[in-house]
């Protein structure tokens, strides 16, 4: 239970930090920025790898339905708010990188902004009333576009799988 907690926290956690040193102006902005690439690099081949060692681990053991949707929901909450972290730090360190904010003029107004901007990128809806200007916006936006495609698949082919093994349960329970 702790890892499900500790993961949200680390990823608040890092981006504060990075929001921190930008806002104090401790490091470069070029600094700032490429260390969030590498962070968003990190935070995607984790997930990855998250989603496959779960996925072996479904297939090795029996499982349900309520344990599998309860790990794609807190996953997927996961990469919406830690990618909507990472755009409002870019946001932060170049004002420039996104077009469409609108009038928010506060920490919390932005940060929701970007919350909702990771949900249309993440569900691939993008409605376009804001979008990546800079190059670095565009890289971060299409590394959460990939992520959410490579997921949505494999919910989708494990969806299948779910509906095999139940179908197997219930043709046993039958035969008994």
């Amino acid at each position: 239970m702790l890892k499900y907690v500790l993961q949200p926290l680390v990823v608040i956690l890092v981006g504060a930090i990075i929001f921190l040193l930008d806002y104090y102006e401790k490091v470069s902005p070029d600094f700032n920025e490429v260390v969030l690439f590498l962070l968003c690099l990190c935070k995607s081949a984790y997930f990855i790898y998250v989603t496959f060692s779960r996925i072996k681990k479904s297939l090795e053991t029996e499982f349900f339905y309520h344990e599998f949707f309860s790990f794609i929901i807190y996953n997927v909450l996961l990469i919406i708010l830690s990618y909507a972290a990472d755009f409002y730090c870019l946001y932060r360190i170049d004002g420039l990188a996104f077009h469409g904010m609108g009038e928010e003029k506060t920490i919390a107004g932005e940060f929701i902004a970007f919350i909702y901007f990771s949900i249309a990128t993440f569900t691939t809806v993008g409605f376009g009333d804001i979008f990546p200007v800079s190059t670095s916006a565009r890289i971060f936006v299409s590394t959460e576009v990939l992520l959410s495609f490579f997921f949505n698949i494999l919910i989708i082919s494990n969806v299948i799988h779910l509906r095999e093994s139940l179908g197997k349960k219930q043709k046993i329970s039958k035969q008994k």
